[in-house]
């Protein structure tokens, strides 16, 4: 599971041969997992290093400019941790990649994590660049009543920048948490701004329209002109200020983790375009020997041919595997967090659709639970920390749609039915719809809607009830 990932932009100061002398002085440095013996003869980038359960792998294409590295480790709870860092030094852009995934022999599984240190190095040497106008950093920047037109500017999206904004606000002189820790946490990950001055707020009112955090809350600012944002209220942390880092950490976290970066900044993509080379530079070869030894390369060309196709499937499972990770990542609510709930054996009908039903039953619960009691906090703890799409809501306007006045089982109606996930199989002069193939939910349906006056708003009460 992908746990950490940053894009971060790198100055020319950075080369191939600093970034590799980097990475195995971050290796070396550690206590618990360095590789002992590791030498570097300078000079050959395309090369690994392996020892126990610990593996440094270092792989270049010059044709791109590019420069990847996988640090892969089994620790002692058995727990497997993969480091990818891939460099291409053409649009100077540095990625990296922390992976976390247990086994059947896990023993322990301790949820927390820190984000690599070589990203501590790089941002300390000086081999990071600027984020457009802004400096990434470690350290929070603070907003007075001098410099307040950068936060007005990232809220009103007139500032560009690729990392998110995370603006801390004050209520009565006190920030709601430790904002340098905040700050550490998120480095390479987003830019922390914190309000100094009580005066800012009111500089933003009004040419923000209400969209800047003020009071002590804190707002989360995402790059991109047609991106949201978010405000987390903070009087609910009071007394919990731990808890309400991790839950920023986490929502950032999340957003990051389900960018996808270009395929030649993953490692995945450099062994692909390694293979793919090899195979080209095989196959250049053989055009130029095909007319002295036809008969020996006839054999191999088929096994070339079969090479190809090997690397085709390659690449549409790691498209994939892409595709199945994002999904994956879009149901975790909260990173570095034990689950609260565990999946059962129930597929869902949409991605989020069992966290969207679950949530609402709870919704649902609100009044049925003792005011004040402890039931009722955690129940509106999980409320306020977890957001449901409205899919629902727009599933069940749709169905109503599609149902209202109907007359008879036209065509076009049987259309807007499959459409909608219905499985649709006559039955003398009535239908039998089945909700995604599934069984346990059909409904039948008059081959006229003259059974009923009301036909059609029953049939899509019946639905609404049953499955949305």
């Amino acid at each position: 599971m992908k746990i950490y990932s940053a894009k971060l932009p790198i100055t020319e100061k950075l080369t191939k041969d600093i970034l590799i002398r980097l990475v195995i002085e971050w290796n070396q440095g550690s206590p618990y997992n360095r590789i002992h013996n590791l030498f570097w003869d300078g000079k050959n980038r395309n090369v690994k290093f392996e020892e126990g359960n610990l593996s440094l792998a270092i792989e270049e294409i010059r044709d791109h400019n590019i420069l990847a590295i996988r640090f892969y480790l089994i620790d002692s709870k058995k727990v497997i941790w993969t480091t990818d860092m891939v460099a291409d030094f053409n649009q100077r852009i540095f990625c990296i990649k922390l992976d976390r995934e247990t086994t059947v022999e896990t023993k322990e599984f301790v949820p927390k994590f820190k984000a690599p240190v070589i990203v501590n190095m790089l941002l300390e040497r000086g081999y990071i660049d600027k984020d457009h106008e802004l400096e990434i950093s470690d350290e929070p920047l603070m907003i007075d009543s001098e410099n307040f037109k950068v936060i007005e500017k990232i809220i009103c999206k007139t500032m560009v920048h690729d990392l998110p904004v995370v603006y801390v606000t004050k209520a009565w002189g006190k920030y709601p948490c430790n904002i340098q820790e905040l700050g550490y946490r998120l480095k390479g990950v987003a830019h922390v701004l914190a309000e100094e001055d009580a005066i800012v707020a009111k500089k933003l009112q009004d040419v923000c329209k209400g969209k800047n955090a003020r009071h002590g809350n804190i707002g989360i600012y995402y790059p991109g002109q047609q991106a949201g944002y978010k405000i987390i209220m903070t009087q609910q942390y009071e007394g919990r200020e731990r808890r309400l880092v991790d839950r920023i950490v986490a929502i950032v976290c999340s957003y990051v983790n389900q960018k996808a970066h270009g395929t030649m900044l993953t490692w995945e993509g450099v062994q692909n375009e390694l293979l793919r080379l090899k195979y080209a530079s095989a196959a250049a070869k053989k055009v130029q020997a095909e007319n002295e030894v036809d008969e020996v390369y006839d054999s191999f060309g088929a096994e070339l041919e079969e090479k190809e196709k090997t690397i085709e499937e390659l690449n549409n499972k790691i498209i994939a595997l892409q595709a199945e990770n994002q999904g994956l990542h879009a149901k975790v609510d909260s990173l570095g967090e034990v689950p609260l709930l565990f999946y059962g054996a129930e597929e869902e009908f949409y991605e989020g659709e069992i966290r969207d039903q679950i949530l609402e039953m709870l919704e649902g619960c609100r009044h049925h639970v003792q005011k004040n009691s402890r039931k009722e906090h955690i129940l509106m703890d999980i409320l306020a920390n977890n957001e449901r799409s409205d899919r629902l809501e727009h599933m069940r306007e749709a169905i109503k749609k599609i149902l209202k006045g109907y007359t008879k089982v036209t065509d076009s109606l049987k259309r807007e039915l499959k459409d909608f996930g219905f499985v649709i199989t006559k039955d003398t002069g009535h239908y039998k719809l089945t909700y995604k193939g599934d069984p346990r939910y059909f409904f039948i349906m008059s081959g006229s809607g003259s059974d009923s006056k009301h036909g059609g708003g029953n049939l899509s009460s019946q639905i609404i009830n049953k499955v949305l």
